[in-house]
């Protein structure tokens, strides 16, 4: 049994990354090969922390051209390599059928007249070396008209039973499409300035019509389904981005997503994107994402939207490999409601030198509609236990 020192850590944190430079392209080279190579050991601890990252169909990719089908030659079992094609089979036929039923979604909304974009998940996974390797989550589609509208119109067409409807979006029962799709009536971003998000607003509203029909395959009768343009991508990830980092979490995959985009991107669309950043209030987790791409997912300089910053970076980093995806293995999640809640302050209140503005509006925001919801509860907690009596 290997011994788990701070060397071996880093050391596998290296082949991660170094699987996921490879898988996108950023390398060509795997230096793991040779003196030492990777540990049985090392292969099942790669395959644990893609599966918290959600990285497990980018990595496979890797090891498949590397071990042309013989995953002894990296050292891997191949019980191992066996239980990680089958993931990677899983989640690329789960592509194939999302691909499909967003080309459907978009057909069936356009007959009622609306606009619609399919958003990160699908659109992103178009942009991979591979568009089977992301592993993809539900299907996020925005619908023009606002939220009034839209669940109207969710009403008339027979979907809101069984459905989840919230103040930002609508998940649909899996029997109306047979695959998980959320409705959004926005575009999924909230700064916390309310004067950036203003601006957020009005930029992406601005960049609706750049939106574009793209086919998710060669053949002619491929789906296909409208994705937002690069412009609009870049602003409305990243801000889902820091979204996530304040709220539950982030991980890789949306790192890897941003990786890609910025490189399907033209010059002119991250200039015009970079000279934005300030007015958004989205410099200072652009500048920690930059870090990591340059660091650790290898991307070059001339995609980069602004200068790296290594400070703010490092936060991020050790945000995302403590906590996985989406924040689902933060060990702030175990124990009863209200350790998770108080750690949850405390961890905000520890972000506020990553970007004091942004978190304390953050904060203010939070607060405030603590103490104009708190009434509500209390009456619904004191309705609820009158019925359970």
């Amino acid at each position: 049994m290997q011994t788990v020192t701070y060397k071996v850590v880093a050391r596998r944190l290296d082949l991660l990354f170094a699987l996921l430079r490879y898988a996108l392209g950023a390398s060509r080279e795997f230096p793991f090969f040779g003196a030492g190579g990777v540990s049985a050991e090392d292969w099942e601890w790669l395959y644990r922390q893609c599966g918290r990252q959600s990285v497990l169909g980018v990595a496979f990719s890797a090891i498949n051209t590397l071990s042309a089908g013989k995953p002894e030659t990296l050292g891997m079992s191949h019980q191992l390599y066996l239980k990680w094609f089958y993931q990677a089979e899983g989640i690329r036929s789960l592509n194939e059928r999302h691909y499909a039923c967003s080309g459907e979604l978009t057909q069936k909304f356009a007959a009622e007249g609306c606009q619609t974009l399919i958003l990160k998940g699908q659109a992103n996974s178009l942009l991979y070396p591979d568009k089977f390797i992301r592993q993809t989550g539900d299907i996020d589609i925005w619908i023009s008209g606002g939220r009034k509208a839209v669940i109207a119109l969710l009403s008339r067409m027979n979907l809101l039973e069984k459905a989840r409807v919230s103040n930002h979006d609508v998940l649909l029962s899996k029997e109306a499409f047979g695959e998980e799709v959320e409705v959004h009536f926005g575009f999924g971003v909230d700064r916390c300035s309310p004067f950036a998000n203003r601006r957020l607003l009005h930029f992406l509203n601005a960049e609706l019509p750049a939106s574009h029909l793209v086919p998710a395959g060669d053949t002619k009768d491929a789906p296909s389904f409208y994705v937002p343009s690069n412009k609009f991508a870049l602003v409305m990830q990243l801000s889902h981005i820091y979204k996530h980092l304040l709220g539950l979490g982030v991980g890789l995959r949306q790192v890897m997503d941003y990786c890609v985009l910025l490189r399907a991107s033209s010059d002119g669309e991250r200039a015009d994107v970079a000279a934005r950043l300030e007015s958004l209030g989205l410099n200072r987790i652009a500048g920690a994402l930059m870090w990591v791409l340059a660091e650790y997912l290898g991307l070059e300089s001339q995609y980069l939207l602004c200068a790296p910053d290594a400070r703010r970076g490092r936060i991020l980093l050790r945000e995302i490999m403590r906590d996985g995806n989406f924040g689902k293995f933060a060990d702030r999640r175990r124990g009863s409601v209200w350790r998770w809640w108080l750690k949850n302050r405390l961890r905000l209140v520890t972000f506020l030198p990553f970007d004091f503005p942004e978190v304390s509006w953050f904060l203010l925001r939070y607060w405030a509609s603590f103490v104009f919801l708190t009434p509500q509860r209390l009456l619904a907690f004191r309705l609820y236990k009158k019925r359970h009596k």
